[in-house]
């Protein structure tokens, strides 16, 4: 599907179906890496909400959160969420902690179709051990232990990952080749099936 066949979503009430594919998923599910191939595959625009919450700032994640806490980032982030409602023609992959925005989840989910990447508990600690930049980048959500709270946080926003989600594409054990191949046969066929 290219941007014109995404542009031309249509329901059968003759109204567009979406104008944004967006990637949703707990930390580690590959969102930031798929997001930018399925971009480049359909030809269209990609963002990472993360990194436009840290642009302006100049700092990584971990550096915005060491220095001004996880309610200014979540406030930050609510607000990067809220600014993409104008943008169309566009992949945009979303932080792990997105979904908590309830409100701004909504607005956006009128126009988009959202794409939850999904992973078990053991896949997603046994990626962020694998990769040595997850410690450095990634900061404690809780303050605890950082593998330990995978489980916790991940059972917290599983619901909401189902509930603010129209597909669900499971990444265990798979290649990100064979993940965007599986987003873009769903997105040729997600015409008429687009409830928002």
């Amino acid at each position: 599907m290219m941007k014109q066949q995404l542009d031309a979503a249509v329901a059968a009430d003759g109204k567009t179906v979406f104008d944004r594919i967006m990637l949703t998923g707990f930390r580690a599910t590959g969102k930031s890496m798929i997001g930018g191939m399925l971009a480049r595959q359909l030809g269209l625009d990609f963002c990472d909400t993360d990194t436009l919450l840290c642009a302006g700032s100049g700092l990584t994640v971990r550096e915005y959160v060491d220095r001004f806490g996880w309610l200014d980032f979540r406030r930050r982030e609510e607000q990067v969420l809220l600014g993409l409602r104008s943008r169309s023609s566009v992949v945009i992959a979303t932080g792990g902690g997105a979904i908590l925005h309830e409100q701004a989840w909504r607005t956006l989910r009128k126009k988009s179709i959202i794409f939850w990447l999904r992973a078990d508990c053991a896949t997603i600690e046994q990626r962020l051990s694998a990769d040595g930049k997850s410690c450095h980048l990634r900061p404690s959500l809780t303050g605890g232990d950082f593998l330990g709270e995978v489980r916790e946080q991940l059972a917290l926003r599983s619901p909401l990952y189902q509930r603010g989600s129209d597909v669900v594409i499971d990444t265990d054990g798979r290649p990100p080749s064979e993940l965007v191949r599986e987003i873009v046969q769903a997105l040729s066929t997600a015409g008429g099936r687009k409830k928002h």
